[in-house]
């Protein structure tokens, strides 16, 4: 009934009388009685190019084309193409539109690699299938708009041809514009039953749209009904293969005798190897599972993934060969060195795809790294009495900026000094390291240098230095520093400008450490107190003025 409603409707249309002339201007007038001379002309060249066409071919048909039918084909098609040109010039210049609404433009092919197409084909078709009712229904509206721009075009051909005919005399010309008109009135009749029938169509299909909320809800439960679980136990029979040949790798390096004789090379090529084996025998994992329930959908996708991993990573090929000789153990980087991570130096444990270093001396002194962060790494042999750090928690340390305490911490990255009173003091790890700590805690030696005044020149090399010497461990011992003493040696030093001067060496043992500077202050006051018990002068430091004399 809806179709008879709109066919009627559009018959009404067609027999509807052509727009009131007296409403066109003196303008539009003017212009479409400019174009009969035009049309005119037009319409003889296209009788005689029609003649010519129809001569041609009664001579290609006869005795006198025997021998000629290559050219006079050649010339028939040269005059059907001019004749279609001036036929398409007609029609545009008679409606103003002509048929370009019309044409359709031609598809490219797409060229696809037939490989390439086999492989993805299921994921396109799968993609298509998916995707089919809103694609269905862009299709339709796009159909509707592009029937309702060609009904415009009709609608303003016949009005056109309405306001041509108006004016026009030449019976032949009036013959060829109402078959104009009739081939434009029965287009437009076409169009509007076609838009009409897209429009039903469309409606349709909307009123069998489901809501957002139902549509995603079927697509779940049809994704975890065969995709997802498809998907699940790939993902699972690739986790426990990678899980279980992970295991089983453990249980060779525990009770296999080669690994037990030490990482050696050819133990090391074993390792690398299984390491590939995993991963290969992993993916045939996953991609078993998918081949085995037929999902080709997802089993090219992950063909692809594969495929697309392995291209990207051919660009990575030199850095994986450098971490292959890493761990073989024969790249820049080797087990049991030394290597230089942060500026702390740490010994190689390990190289494998996490490696291990270590330094002994450190809180929490144990690094994991990947194998590609130790390719940048250059590593020596260790030396005897390497030197891993220059202090110890509760070592006792004098600092280049002054600074005298015992070490509580020391990490990679802060070393914690805690100051006489119970201060703490942090440096970052390597702040401590330029600052030359100077260990308390193995030794040290205290110099102090004290000036005797030149009236005792002649006791100042062997007599005072015995002296001194004496009073010095005798004093020390007496405020019950005589277990932390090594060696106490005076000598006379030189002869200063204002005094001469005596060099005290107090060498002292580790014990020592947390008394450092009670020692110092110690000796340079025995110094003194045995200076004031001999009346020996200490002098101070003298300046002499020469005055010039009269005359200079």
């Amino acid at each position: 009934m809806k179709k008879l409603v709109v066919l009627f409707v559009l018959f009404l249309l067609l027999v509807l009388p052509s727009p009131l002339l007296s409403a066109e201007s003196p303008d539009e007038q003017g212009a479409y009685q400019e174009k009969i001379p035009t049309l005119e002309s037009l319409l003889e060249s296209i009788i005689d190019v029609s003649e010519q066409i129809a001569a041609t071919q009664k001579i290609l048909q006869g005795p006198g084309g025997l021998g000629r039918e290559q050219s006079l084909r050649e010339e028939i098609n040269i005059l059907s193409v001019k004749l279609r040109d001036m036929e398409e010039t007609f029609d545009q210049l008679a409606t103003d539109v002509g048929f370009r609404a019309f044409r359709e433009k031609k598809k490219v092919a797409v060229d696809w690699n037939q490989e390439f197409q086999e492989l993805i084909g299921p994921v396109l078709r799968e993609v298509k299938k998916m995707t089919s009712h809103p694609r269905e229904l862009e299709k339709l509206r796009s159909k509707i708009d592009i029937y309702r721009s060609q009904l415009e075009v009709t609608k303003e051909a016949i009005e056109n041809l309405s306001k041509l005919q108006y004016y026009v005399k030449n019976p032949e010309l009036i013959k060829k514009l109402n078959s104009l008109m009739s081939m434009w009135q029965e287009r437009r009749l076409e169009i509007g039953t076609q838009m009409n029938i897209a429009i039903q169509r469309l409606d349709q299909r909307l009123e069998k749209k489901k809501p957002i909320s139902e549509t995603l809800q079927e697509l779940l439960q049809l994704f975890f009904k065969s995709r997802g679980r498809n998907v699940l136990f790939a993902l699972f029979a690739f986790a426990f293969v990678w899980v279980a040949l992970h295991y089983l790798h453990k249980l060779i390096r525990t009770f296999s005798p080669f690994h037990k004789r030490g990482r050696s090379f050819s133990v090391r090529i074993f390792d690398m190897s299984y390491i590939i084996f995993t991963v290969v025998v992993s993916l045939m994992a996953l991609l078993g599972v998918l081949y085995s329930f037929g999902d080709w959908v997802l089993l090219s996708l992950a063909i692809i993934f594969i495929l697309g991993v392995g291209w990207a990573s051919k660009q990575a090929l030199p850095k994986f060969w450098n971490q292959v000789t890493l761990m073989l153990n024969f790249g820049s980087v080797r087990e049991g060195e030394v290597v230089i991570y942060k500026g702390i130096p740490y010994e190689v444990a390990s190289i494998n795809i996490y490696s291990e270093l270590t330094n002994r001396k450190l809180g929490g002194g144990f690094v994991r790294l990947h194998i590609k962060d130790l390719v940048e790494f250059r590593s020596r042999p260790v030396f005897k009495n390497e030197p891993w750090f220059p202090s110890e928690c509760g070592d006792w340390v004098r600092l280049a900026d002054g600074t005298y305490g015992r070490v509580v911490g020391q990490t990679p990255e802060l070393v914690e000094v805690k100051l006489l009173g119970g201060a703490l003091k942090t440096y970052r790890t390597t702040d401590y390291l330029t600052q030359s700590p100077m260990n308390l805690s193995t030794g040290f030696r205290i110099p102090v240098t004290f000036g005797i005044d030149y009236g005792h020149q002649a006791i100042i090399t062997r007599e005072i230095p015995e002296i001194i010497e004496k009073a010095v461990i005798d004093g020390l011992t007496a405020e019950g520093f005589g277990e932390s003493i090594a060696n106490i040696t005076v000598q006379f030093k030189e002869a200063g400008t204002s005094s001469l001067d005596v060099a005290v060496l107090a060498d002292f043992n580790k014990n020592a450490g947390p008394k450092y500077a009670v020692l110092e202050r110690a000796i340079s006051r025995i110094c003194v107190d045995t200076c004031n018990f001999n009346q020996w002068v200490i002098p101070f430091q003298q300046v002499t003025v020469h005055m010039a004399e009269a005359g200079d």
